[in-house]
Formats: C-alpha cells, sequence, structure tokens
C-alpha cells in the first residue's frame, strides 16, 4: 500500500512524538511512585528507628530491675533454701515468701509486667507474682524456655512470642518473657541454675506514637515472629515471606498480594541491640497502589491528549510544508496535459524556489526542443518525399514506358505484357508503405523485379545472381532498401558499358547479417569512397544534397536495428565496386 507524502510525514511525526512522550510519561509515573516508596521507606524506617529506641529503652530498664531482683539477697537465700531442702519447714518457707513477693514487687515501676515466676533447679515454679501458675509444669519440656534459657550465649535472655498455659487462669494468652539466672555464689553447676521468669507485656511498648495509625510494629528472634499486632491483617503466606525476607538479610523489601488477602506491604526492619531482635515497620502498599492507578490514569490521559495534540499539529504542520509543493505538482500536472505557457509562484521555501526555477528551466529547454524537433520532422518529411520520389525516378518510367511503345510498334505482345506486369508489381510495391518493413525474401523478389525490367531497356546485357541462406527468407528488413542500391549500380556502375554483371549476397554471420551488392562497373575513386563512408558514419540525410539514397538507408537502418547496423561503401581500381549491409539480429536495448 502506498502512502502520500503527508500520510508519511503525518504518521513519521506521530510515531517518533507519541513514543517520546510515552517515554516521558512513563519515566514522570516511575519516579513519582519510586518517589512515594522512598518516602513510604523513610517514614517507616523513622517509625522503626523510634519504636527500637523505645523498646531497647524499655529493655534495658526491665534488664536492670531484673538484674536487681534476680541478685537479692533475700532472694538468692530463699531460692537457695528451697533448692537444698527436701523437707520445707513452712516457718522459715513463709519467712522467705514474704521477702521474695516484696523484692518481686519492684518489677511494679515498669508498668507493664503480666507475671512473674522463680524457676527451681528442678524446673518447676517456686514462687511467683501475679497469675496463679499451673503446679507441676515443666518448663524445662518446653521448646521456647529451654531455648532461652540453656541455649542462648547471653546473660540475660528473651523468650519469643510463647503460650501461657502455665498460668492457672491464662491458657490461650500469649506473651514474651525475659529470663534472669538466679546465681548463687556456692552453686557449682549450671544444670542446677534458678531462673527469674518476667512476662511482660509489649502492647504498650508498641504503640503507634506517630500517628502511622496504618502501619504495623512487629518483632522477629531472626526468623521467628516474637510479637504480632494482634490486628495484623497479613496472610499465613505473607508472613512466611516476611520470615523469608528475614532470612536473607534483606533490610527492606516488599511482601506480594496473596490470593486470601489482596494487598501488598512495605517491609522495614532495624536490629535490636539489647534483645538481638528484628524490629520491623509493616506498612501496607494501598496508598502507594492508588496513586499508582492515580498517576496512571493521569499519565495516561495526559499521553492520549498529547498523542491527539501530536497528530493535529502534525497535520497542520505538513499541510504547511506540502501546500507549496502541492501548488507546485499542478503546475507540473499541466505541463504533463501538454501545456507549454506554465508559470512558478515564488514560494516562501528556499528548496520549492530551487525546484521551481529548474522546472522553469527544463520547460523553457522543453519548448526550444520541442520547436527544434518539430522543425527537423518537418525537414526530415521533405528529404523523404525526395527520397519517394527519387525512388520512383520518372526518367526510369519513361524510359520503361518508350521501350514499352518500342516493342509495340514491333508487335511484340509478350514482352509488352511481360514489361507492364513487372511495372506495375514494381509501382504496387514501392508506392504502398514504403517504409514499412517486409520480409527479406520479398525484398529481394521485388528487387530481382526491377532488374529484369531494367533488362528489357538493355536487352538482357544485365547479367545477375542472388544467393540468400533459407534461414533468412523470413527476417525482417526495411522495405526498398535493396532496389535504390541495384538501381545507382546500373546507372553509374554501368555506364558507358554495354554489359555488366551485379551480384546479391546475403550471408549470416552469427550476431549480423551481411548483404552485399556487388557490380564489376567502374571503380570509385577512393577519395570519394572516404568521403561516403565519412557521410555515412557522421551526417543524416537531410543534412547532404548528394548521396541521399546510401545516407537516408543508413539512417532507416539505424532507426530500425540500432547504431550497430548501417551502409559502407567498398571500391578499388581494378576491383568490383560493393554496398555492404550490416544488420545486427537483435535491436539494441
Amino acid at each position: 500500500m502506498k502512502f502520500s507524502l503527508r500520510q508519511q510525514m503525518i504518521f513519521s511525526f506521530s510515531i517518533v512524538f507519541i513514543a517520546l512522550i510515552v517515554v516521558f510519561g512513563s519515566l514522570i509515573l516511575n519516579y513519582n511512585i519510586s518517589s512515594y516508596q522512598k518516602q513510604s521507606y523513610d517514614s517507616i524506617n523513622k517509625v522503626v528507628k523510634a519504636n527500637l529506641s523505645l523498646i531497647d529503652n524499655h529493655l534495658d530498664q526491665l534488664i536492670t530491675v531484673s538484674k536487681i531482683v534476680a541478685n537479692d539477697q533475700d532472694i538468692i537465700n530463699a531460692v537457695t533454701y528451697r533448692n537444698s531442702v527436701q523437707e520445707i519447714d513452712y516457718s522459715v518457707e513463709l519467712y522467705n515468701q514474704r521477702e521474695v513477693a516484696s523484692k518481686i514487687k519492684q518489677l511494679d515501676v515498669l508498668g507493664n509486667i503480666t507475671n512473674a515466676l522463680i524457676i527451681g533447679n528442678n524446673h518447676e515454679y517456686l514462687y511467683y507474682y501475679g497469675s496463679s501458675p499451673v503446679r507441676g509444669y515443666r518448663f524445662d519440656q518446653q521448646d521456647w524456655f529451654y531455648k532461652a534459657a540453656y541455649m542462648e550465649d547471653k546473660y540475660i535472655r528473651f523468650t519469643n512470642f510463647h503460650p501461657t498455659d502455665y498460668l492457672l487462669n491464662y491458657r490461650n494468652r500469649k506473651t514474651v518473657s525475659v529470663i534472669t539466672p538466679i546465681i548463687n555464689a556456692n552453686q557449682y553447676y549450671a544444670a542446677e541454675r534458678t531462673f527469674l521468669m518476667t512476662d511482660f507485656n509489649l502492647d504498650p511498648i508498641l504503640s503507634d506514637k506517630n500517628g502511622q495509625g496504618n502501619m504495623q510494629i512487629a518483632i522477629y528472634d531472626g526468623i521467628n515472629p516474637v510479637h504480632f499486632a494482634n490486628n495484623s491483617h497479613l496472610s499465613t503466606m505473607q508472613k512466611e515471606e516476611i520470615s523469608e525476607g528475614l532470612r536473607k538479610g534483606k533490610k527492606s523489601f516488599i511482601v506480594a498480594k496473596s490470593g486470601d488477602h489482596p494487598v501488598s506491604y512495605l517491609v522495614v526492619n532495624e536490629t535490636s541491640l539489647v534483645s538481638g531482635w528484628a524490629i520491623l515497620g509493616i506498612m501496607p502498599l494501598n496508598e502507594v497502589e492508588e496513586l499508582r492507578s492515580t498517576n496512571t490514569t493521569v499519565v495516561i490521559a495526559m499521553v492520549v491528549i498529547a498523542c491527539m495534540l501530536v497528530v493535529l499539529l502534525s497535520g497542520l504542520i505538513s499541510k504547511s510544508i506540502l501546500n507549496p509543493m502541492q501548488s507546485l505538482l499542478q503546475r507540473f500536472n499541466q505541463i504533463a496535459s501538454g501545456r507549454r505557457d506554465v508559470s512558478f509562484k515564488e514560494s516562501r521555501s528556499k528548496e520549492i524556489n530551487l525546484i521551481a526555477e529548474t522546472a522553469d528551466h527544463m520547460l523553457k529547454n522543453i519548448n526550444q526542443l520541442t520547436d527544434e524537433v518539430v522543425e527537423e520532422q518537418r525537414r526530415l518529411a521533405t528529404e523523404q518525399l525526395k527520397v519517394l520520389q527519387h525512388q520512383i525516378n520518372p526518367h526510369f518510367l519513361n524510359n520503361v514506358l518508350q521501350s514499352i511503345k518500342a516493342m509495340a510498334v514491333c508487335g511484340d505482345t509478350e514482352s509488352i505484357s511481360k514489361a507492364t506486369t513487372l511495372l506495375g508489381k514494381i509501382l504496387s510495391y514501392s508506392v504502398y508503405n514504403p517504409y514499412e518493413l517486409v520480409e527479406l525474401k520479398q525484398e529481394l523478389s521485388y528487387t530481382e523485379n526491377y532488374i529484369i525490367l531494367q533488362n528489357i531497356r538493355f536487352n538482357g546485357l544485365i547479367k545477375y545472381s542472388m544467393s540468400c541462406d533459407e534461414q533468412l527468407d523470413h527476417f525482417l528488413v526495411p522495405k526498398l532498401m535493396i532496389q535504390p542500391l541495384v538501381e545507382n549500380a546500373i546507372e553509374h556502375g554501368f555506364e558507358d558499358r554495354k554489359e555488366g554483371h551485379l551480384s546479391i549476397v546475403v550471408e549470416d554471420a552469427g550476431s549480423e547479417i551481411y548483404i552485399a551488392i556487388t557490380n564489376d562497373g567502374a571503380a570509385v575513386d577512393s577519395v570519394e569512397v572516404e568521403r561516403i563512408n565519412s557521410m555515412l558514419s557522421n551526417q543524416d540525410t537531410y543534412k547532404q544534397n548528394q548521396s541521399i539514397g546510401l545516407l537516408n538507408l543508413n539512417q532507416r537502418l539505424k532507426s530500425c536495428y540500432g547504431m550497430q547496423a548501417g551502409v559502407k561503401m567498398l571500391s578499388r581500381e581494378g576491383m568490383n565496386t560493393s554496398i555492404v549491409i550490416t544488420i545486427p539480429k537483435r535491436k539494441e536495448g
């Protein structure tokens, strides 16, 4: 499918600028989204660090108070007594309970302590503060306790989020604890350690202090959650993805949507130097996605409007550029329709003006050449008329008619019949369409009739021979090509002679055909031969008054077969005179 230049310009401009607009709009969209995500990250990071500082301060206080309680001598004495006797003296034990209770109450200064237990070396509780524990509960059988108490290198250890099934009234609750060893100077084996386990509530510590109501704070002990807000909406799959991100050591990452929770989250984490926990800020990306959707809609609308403007402007610009060209094209169409008086108006475009000036110059040249061609055709028609007149030579007709008259006087009716028949054939062949192409066989037959008719005049003194390859009988040649040369040979070659010999030979030379008309009459002077051959090579028929027959035939051959075709004269004193016609088998392209 072909398009106009204007359509191509509109299409090209539109494609280029629309592509630029789309790229620019995408960059703006991505910049806005990334900028908002960075702001969200900075905001979450600030909240996480604030909570981390708050948690660390609180945990430092908790550690300090726990150390004070665990290192209190009354606590140590009471624990040592219980760990060392089989039978309890309740008078002593009652005293110890009062002392332990008063000491453990020091933990109340922190405000978020829910329970406190002292666990003896038999892994059961010895003393408690707060809710009543389950008697006989074995803490060493709990993975969360065993890991915090015996498998960590730190002196004071924090548990992860664990159940409170060791309490009578709060079995379904979960909490976090700090475990502080109670060291007796006389205790030699680590396995016989006694611990102060303090349960505390993280929610008051993690309350939103920065107005980020849509953000959650979570605590992980590396890859497992220690604390998660009760109102968390994250799916199990998303929590597993958070654990995977922490396992890979990522400081920030995005948790993708899941099938049962179509909200993605931005997660930022910092590590507590006190507890070793990972403090996570988890923020839903609803606003980011809404912003992305809004920005996408705005950018698409801007792109569509810009594209429409680009197409409109491209059309206007292309029209302003192509209007002068359309005007120029209209004038070219006028020239093509035959008008020769077309004028070109000046344009604001230098290029259009240059084309107009060139076209105006070409039009003037065309007009000049047209006039010259018309004049040439007129002159050529005049010359061709002369040639035709020469071919139908009145002198030849007069001689033939005189010969017929003489035969009539003698009563030679047979010769009269033969002569008039030949004359009729000659006149019919030469007069009708004298410039058409005929078969070589037909042209040779006409030439033979002409020679026979001439022999009537010369009483059979002209001896002749014809030789032609049979495969060339149907080869097309210009009509009346050979007869003028034969006539010329008879009139000039046999002048002042009683008899002569004339031969016509046609040979196939492969890529060319040679036709030689040879007479044994008087030779032509070498200077004249050179002059005639020079004219045949360089000049046209209407530029010479001599040798019109040869020149006209030479021009006709070149017009029909190309510049390789032509006529050449060969003559030398003491030898025959020949006119050789060369015709290529294939016309030049």
